[in-house]
């Protein structure tokens, strides 16, 4: 195998269809030796960052005998090296011996394939045949990325040596298939969950095509009666309800951390009042349970109302009630199989999910590591103590810490909690001293908890794929999200954009639709924007925003519509051009 040319380019503008589109896939061959760095080569730039570019496509590579296939099919002989938008044009590496995972070195530098080629319309636009982007992946011959496991320097002329070759075995071209045109081949996407390598969007489309097949979609399906059978204090605020359904029919399946959607009928309020709250327990029950804190009027504010619903159902609702409800839904969630150790931080009633989650590893069967962090007032409104402790006494790989910020003389230290005051990133960092590289972190709490944990565990140097969070209230407040939403959403790209563009008028940024986001939220964030959001799932109507031009659909369809003109951003995609005041 041999590297037979290193191609580089900025962006630059060029004419396409009556308009100005700007892209870097002119790559040219270069003179010499030329470093090859973390997220891309010296002289050489990505436009459109969501769909390229970035550390797990910091190289494009594809092979010198694919030239002579597409040279043939497409009779031309015009070709130069660089001519597919490529950074390494190479001998001997056809995408049906090649596999993700594969570790290879060139010069002084330790590359990694991380994942298939993302073609797009802009290597049709270069290559001037309409849709070639579709037939390349079509061909099984789209090339692969390389993500620099070590820098160094490379230069045309240098052999490639292959260090480890990735146990799976999974080539480049099969990888692509199941992506693309083996959609319904789970046994496929589960083996290709299992690359170690593999990129987080290639892991996020598979783990999202389980969780559906799994799931199934049932958003647009009609509120149901559900009875409730039990209802169970777990403290002096909070308590739990179990539900059924009325008809007996099954229960829609759910994943761990999502929430369930109620509308509920309360005397005195002059419409239904929609409300979510999270699921409790792990999935494959024949019932659902909420775990609900009562919300008092706040202590400085004694005049002010309770929580209209959260009173509702701990003064009215009794066993025998009837509630209407919503499939579950929530982009909050576990993968109960996954191998990561998984630290749950929590504070308050916003250990619902992660009870879920907890329940949900341990059912399993899984032995990754898992920590319970969490904190609470005093064990007067700590819920659920007991049952956490008992299942950390039943299993080796779980680990409970509970914090008391104010105990009471009735608390016992050792016994209803381990430590006094908030749970916050210095406390992780002593009880799990290595966990910022390899851990996944699950966060739910109130605001000061949450914005607490989020940027001390960013300083700590936690990978910004590795933090997800459930947020009860506007996101902003969460000072660096921007540190977190932009790379997240970048990495989680699987595919290249389209030619529909998303104008967010308000921060002059103009920017193609991306169909691996779920929405526009999605590529407000991978473009470094910010706009508020609470629950991502069209239930809240806190990123409600005007539509200025042009026409959405929605992917989930929200509990209650938005005005005309308006648009619920974290739910919705564009169908056409669309301008958004973002």
């Amino acid at each position: 195998m041999k590297l037979l040319s290193v191609n580089v380019s900025l962006p630059k503008e060029v004419p396409h269809k009556g308009k100005m589109v700007r892209t870097g896939i002119f790559k040219e061959p270069v003179e010499g030796r030329i470093a090859a760095r973390t997220l891309n080569l010296d002289g050489d730039g990505q436009a459109d960052l969501v769909g390229h570019g970035g550390e797990m496509r910091a190289v494009l590579v594809y092979s010198r005998e694919n030239y002579d296939y597409w040279a043939k099919e497409l009779g031309r002989g015009d070709f130069v090296f660089g001519q597919f938008g490529e950074n390494f044009t190479v001998e001997g590496m056809l995408d049906e011996h090649i596999h993700v995972g594969d570790r290879f070195r060139i010069g002084t530098t330790l590359f990694e394939v991380s994942q298939p080629r993302v073609p797009c319309y802009k290597l049709a636009m270069k290559m001037r045949v309409e849709g070639f982007y579709a037939r390349l992946l079509k061909s099984g011959r789209p090339g692969f990325y390389f993500r620099v496991l070590e820098e160094g320097e490379v230069g045309a002329g240098d052999e490639i040596r292959l260090v480890e070759s990735d146990p799976v075995g999974m080539t480049v071209r099969e990888v692509s298939n199941l992506l693309y045109f083996e959609k319904d081949n789970l046994d496929g996407a589960r083996n290709a969950l299992r690359i170690k390598a593999l990129s987080p969007g290639c892991v996020r489309s598979f783990k999202t095509r389980l969780a559906k097949a799994e799931v199934g979609s049932k958003a647009h399906e009609q509120f149901r009666t559900l009875l409730v059978t039990q209802k169970v204090p777990e403290s002096e605020n909070i308590t739990s309800f179990y539900l059924v359904p009325e008809d007996a029919n099954p229960l829609d399946p759910f994943l761990p951390g999502q929430f369930l959607p109620l509308k509920l009928d309360i005397p005195g309020q002059y419409q239904p009042i929609l409300r979510t709250y999270s699921l409790s327990d792990a999935p494959q029950k024949d019932y659902y349970r909420l775990t609900i804190k009562r919300e008092c009027a706040p202590p400085n504010q004694p005049d002010a109302y309770p929580g209209v619903s959260s009173t509702y159902l701990h003064d009215q609702v009794e066993v025998g009630a009837k509630l209407l409800a919503k499939a579950p839904r929530g982009r909050f969630v576990l993968d109960p199989e996954g191998e990561a150790p998984v630290v749950l931080l929590s504070a308050g009633v916003g250990l619902t999910p992660l009870i879920s989650m907890l329940n949900a590893i341990v059912e399993s069967g899984s032995q990754r590591p898992t920590w319970f962090i969490h904190g609470s007032r005093n064990g007067r409104v700590h819920a659920m103590g007991e049952r956490v402790r008992e299942i950390a006494r039943a299993h080796d790989n779980i680990h409970v810490h509970i914090r008391y910020s104010r105990p009471t003389a009735e608390d016992v230290i050792g016994r209803d909690y381990d430590d006094r005051g908030h749970v916050d990133a210095a406390v992780v960092r002593q009880l799990i001293p290595e966990a910022n590289r390899v851990c996944d972190f699950y966060l739910c709490g109130p605001t000061p908890f949450l914005k607490s944990l989020f940027d001390g565990l960013l300083e700590w140097g936690v990978p910004e794929h590795r933090i997800h969070y459930e947020f009860f209230g506007p996101a902003s407040a969460l000072k660096d999200r921007e540190r977190v939403s932009g790379p997240k959403r970048r990495a989680g790209a699987l595919e290249c954009c389209e030619e529909i563009e998303v104008t967010f008028s308000r921060s002059g940024v103009t920017a193609n639709w991306n169909p691996s986001l779920e929405s526009i939220l999605d590529l407000a964030e991978a473009h470094g924007l910010s706009p508020d959001y609470s629950c991502r799932s069209g239930v809240c109507h806190t990123c409600v925003s005007d539509l200025q031009e042009g026409e959405v659909e929605y992917v989930l369809e929200p509990l209650d519509l938005p005005d005309p003109g308006s648009v619920l951003i974290c739910c919705s995609k564009p169908k056409t051009n669309v301008v958004v005041d973002v």
